[in-house]
């Protein structure tokens, strides 16, 4: 583990490998680019513009694509973030060659007429399912509150957009974030490197740089309360900024999260559930990346419980200034027994080597037990003297 090898190709893309002996290969092909970089006008371009890509490129539909993949027993899937978005195959590793397909599609995507107008009716039906999940729904809304805009739009964008994006717009989308230059090639498992290096420059062998569009990003606070009909639970949601990926107080966060509420033995999860009975789900997840940064802190709970399930949950969060240093300790052991566990899986590894690169240098990945064993006591109270809180809710009518 941790012998990692590094090719910059002449065009500007990246390539990470790190050699196993397993039955398996995992390849992540993802660009440095996603929705945080859009428009008012063209939100929702870069999630609908990775659906499009499963519809098939120039050479290949998407029933060759997928039968191709599944027919060797692989797995395949993308996902579209605020600053990234990733394609990844799954395969056996004698079957190497079949990950070419995601090399075609992100290389040569067709943008079938026919098939953009299908997708749009697949985007809009995933616009009501969020709407119907409150608790993502949920999510959206505290990013929303807590940034001004385009960054505090969803991902998925407006309906309007979706109905109105021409096939040029996905192809300029194309030409500005899947050039060589954008792109890095995560690959762990057992694979011959020369021929991940051989698909990676018959596909991605021309530099073709393009200036992109930079990121606006302005941090706020605010409130949020809908009510709302047909359902029996309210769901709450507490945000608050926190570093980015960048920042070496990455660990730190990851830390502070193992004791605020990132598990069962957390402060939020006993407090709010084991104690109280209060809720079902009462934890706190960390979204960052390279240019953003919030910790959300998440209890659903009966319509009666709202007003003291926010006391119990401001309570924690302003006793996280009282920690010690033995929650410290045990944080620490929980987070770097986490990440070898995560290591084991060939796909997880290769994701994270990727958002390494794109923050540093991939390297730093195998050194996490050593930057989380590096975090004091002092660290943790420094990131959570906690000024500003957003509140959101989703509440019964």
């Amino acid at each position: 583990m941790g012998d990692l090898t590094r090719v910059k190709l002449d065009s500007g893309l990246t390539i990470l490998f790190e050699k196993r002996n397993l039955l398996v290969v995992s390849v992540v092909l993802a660009t440095k680019g996603g929705a945080a970089f859009e428009n008012e006008k063209n939100k929702g371009l870069a999630h609908f513009f990775e659906h499009m890509v499963f519809k098939g490129s120039k050479t290949r539909g998407q029933k060759e694509i997928s039968s191709a993949i599944e027919g060797v027993g692989g797995e395949w899937n993308a996902f579209t973030s605020e600053q990234m978005t990733f394609f990844y195959v799954k395969l056996p590793s004698k079957h190497l060659e079949v990950s070419e397909v995601i090399f075609d599609m992100l290389a040569n995507p067709k943008i079938d007429p026919k098939e953009l107008e299908r997708e749009r009716g697949v985007i809009l039906q995933e616009f009501n399912m969020v709407h119907d999940q409150p608790m993502r729904f949920l999510f959206d809304k505290m990013k929303e509150i807590s940034y001004e805009k385009p960054f505090a739009f969803p991902i998925l964008g407006f309906k309007k957009n979706i109905l109105s994006f021409k096939r040029e717009d996905f192809f300029n989308w194309h030409d500005s974030f899947y050039q060589p230059e954008n792109l890095i090639v995560s690959v762990v498992g057992n694979a011959d490197f020369s021929k991940i290096i051989s698909l990676c420059k018959e596909f991605f062998g021309k530099s073709q740089k393009k200036e992109s569009p930079q990121l606006e990003l302005k941090p706020k606070n605010s409130k949020f309360l809908e009510k709302r009909k047909h359902i029996d639970q309210a769901h709450l949601g507490y945000l608050f900024h926190i570093p980015t990926l960048r920042s070496r107080e990455k660990y730190t966060c990851d830390v502070m999260n193992a004791i605020l509420g990132g598990g069962m033995s957390s402060r939020l999860f006993q407090e709010v559930r084991e104690k109280r009975g209060l809720a079902y789900t009462a934890r706190s997840y960390l979204e960052q990346e390279r240019d953003y940064g919030y910790c959300l802190i998440y209890a659903g709970v009966e319509k009666k419980n709202v007003k003291k399930t926010k006391e119990v949950v401001l309570d924690v969060v302003k006793g996280m200034k009282k920690i010690s240093s033995k929650e410290v300790e045990q944080a620490k052991e929980q987070c770097i027994g986490k990440w070898n566990v995560q290591n084991e899986q060939s796909d997880a590894t290769a994701t994270n080597l990727f958002l390494e690169e794109t923050v540093g240098k991939a390297e730093d990945y195998y050194r996490y037990p050593e930057f989380i064993r590096d975090v004091t006591l002092s660290d943790v109270l420094k990131l959570v003297r906690i000024k500003k809180l957003s509140e959101g809710a989703i509440i019964p009518a």
